[in-house]
């Protein structure tokens, strides 16, 4: 047997053992259908897990009569009536009344339990400063619920977010779009950027405008625009090729602090070859951007790398860079 037969042997019996694309793809499906079966609304996290963390200051109802996550849009005038009583252990850290509203008093714990016709439930709360609000908490639910559905797979410009916003058919870029349709259905209504003077009530700020540079400008009013991500701000990209610092914008999903300024950042990203995807890569926070255009002098600077090769264990996400000249301009800090 010569080299070339041998060669054309080897090619064959390794198109044997590959899968077929059809047979690939719905494997790739079968994923995102699990991966969404077993993504929980905050809600369902909590009723599964007897626990929940709560904001100074701020409000939630008990889970058990908590009410689904509902576009903001399409919010009703009021909650059905529930049955049974609420009492806390310790009303100074978490009170709560008839209806099964919680108010975060004071940092601590407490357990708070429904008292209802079918039986009792306790719920195990913790109140932090730092904790994450609940409006940001549904953000990140909805985002990464719309990239499970969507499955990677193509839309059209005239997509059902950009029907949404537009109301007539328009078809222009909607990475800005998807951030606003998330964020409304996740129960916020975003603001006019143009018209701000101040931070929204609730302390979460999501702008309605759909063009990445407003939606850079309100931050920036805000002093809201940092080089430090969490879950729930929203990402600015720049393009280091022709210096363009707002090319496109996406929902951080989690960031974790890898050490030594490194993060781990996991996005969900709209209008990315006319789909929803996700990204994860390391970001490097001492080649911060955003405050160019601010401090005189200072340039876009490539802080963008792939998570080693060893690290990327999650089939549904991308490790692979959008671009070899994209870089994060900086982080739209929703909540603080």
């Amino acid at each position: 047997m010569n080299r070339l037969t041998r060669a054309l042997c080897a090619f064959a019996a390794l198109l044997l053992l590959a899968p077929a694309p059809a047979a690939a793809a719905q494997d790739t499906d079968a994923l995102f259908s699990a991966a969404l079966s077993a993504l929980r609304t905050p809600k369902a996290e909590a009723l599964a897990t007897g626990a929940l963390t709560l904001r100074l200051g701020e409000t939630a109802y008990v889970p058990t009569v908590a009410p689904e996550i509902t576009p903001f849009d399409q919010l009703p005038a009021d909650l059905p009536p529930v049955s049974g009583t609420f009492d806390t252990s310790d009303p100074a850290v978490v009170a709560v009344d008839a209806s099964g509203l919680m108010t975060a008093v004071a940092e601590g714990s407490a357990t708070v339990t429904h008292r209802a016709p079918q039986g009792d439930t306790a719920f195990a709360v913790a109140v932090s400063a730092t904790a994450m609000p609940e409006r940001i908490k549904a953000l990140v639910y909805v985002a990464k619920r719309e990239y499970l559905s969507v499955h990677r797979a193509r839309l059209p410009k005239y997509n059902q977010y950009a029907k949404w916003y537009y109301g007539k058919k328009k078809e222009v870029g909607w990475c800005s779009v998807f951030t606003i349709w998330c964020a409304n259905a996740s129960g916020t209504d975003p603001v006019q950027e143009e018209t701000l003077s101040a931070v929204p009530e609730g302390g979460v700020a999501l702008f309605r405008e759909g063009q990445v540079g407003n939606q850079y400008d309100g931050f920036f009013k805000l002093n809201r625009f940092t080089g430090v991500p969490k879950p729930g701000y929203l990402v600015i990209y720049g393009d280091l090729a022709n210096g363009y610092r707002t090319t496109h914008i996406g929902i951080v999903v989690d960031a974790v602090d890898a050490g030594g300024g490194l993060y781990r950042v996991t996005t969900v990203e709209g209008n990315m070859s006319n789909t929803v995807k996700s990204y994860t890569y390391l970001y490097d926070s001492a080649k911060a951007n955003h405050t160019v255009g601010v401090e005189k002098g200072k340039k876009l600077q490539r802080n963008m790398a792939e998570v080693p090769k060893a690290e990327q264990t999650d089939p549904l996400t991308q490790y692979t860079l959008h671009t070899d000249h994209w870089c994060v301009f900086g982080f739209g800090a929703t909540w603080q």
